[in-house]
């Protein structure tokens, strides 16, 4: 359900659908974004008095606030968050994660004991390119775990898109 709500009623995990400029006048890349840190609610308090949130992609206003998972994708958001908690895990199979090396990767498994360290497949370098032969790193060794996990893609970001399409060409 999409509703317009006062600026100062904005935080974190709320899904952002429209505001009352014009896009092109603010400094967002995108029209339709979650919210996931404060300098994006401080910006939007900069250029606007109001805001339209989608509460079937993000939280509602009498709703806590989700830290931990950032998704936009609706009903995946809550599936992911639901798998999430029944593995005790913070981040499901088969969500994509942006490491911050930059890189990209596929949660394979969650640690029970170490909850923000899974094990995930590097699919990608840095610059966002995939890798040709794909590699194993396991967050909770000590080793490896200086590594963390910045955020949760989206679904909707244009990368994962990519992503899907390359995955189909590369079954035919």
């Amino acid at each position: 359900m999409v509703k317009k709500i006062n600026i100062n009623q904005l935080r974190k995990g709320m899904f952002v659908c429209g505001t009352d400029r014009k896009w092109i006048d603010t400094p967002f890349f995108r029209t339709k974004f979650l919210i996931s840190s404060d300098k994006q609610i401080n910006t939007l308090k900069e250029y606007c008095q109001t805001v339209s949130i989608d509460t079937g992609k993000g939280i509602d206003v009498d709703k806590p606030a989700e830290t931990d998972i950032i998704d936009s994708g609706g009903s995946a958001a809550t599936e992911m968050r639901s798998r999430a908690e029944e593995n005790d895990s913070a981040y499901p199979v088969n969500c994509i994660v942006e490491l911050q090396t930059g890189e990209l990767a596929v949660v394979v498994q969650g640690h029970s004991q170490v909850p923000q360290s899974p094990l995930v497949k590097v699919i990608t370098n840095p610059q966002k390119q995939l890798l040709f032969q794909e590699r194993l790193l396991d967050l909770a060794n000590e080793q490896q775990n200086q590594i963390k996990i910045v955020r949760v893609l989206a679904s909707d970001e244009p990368i994962i898109e990519l992503l899907k399409m390359f995955v189909e060409l590369e079954k035919t």
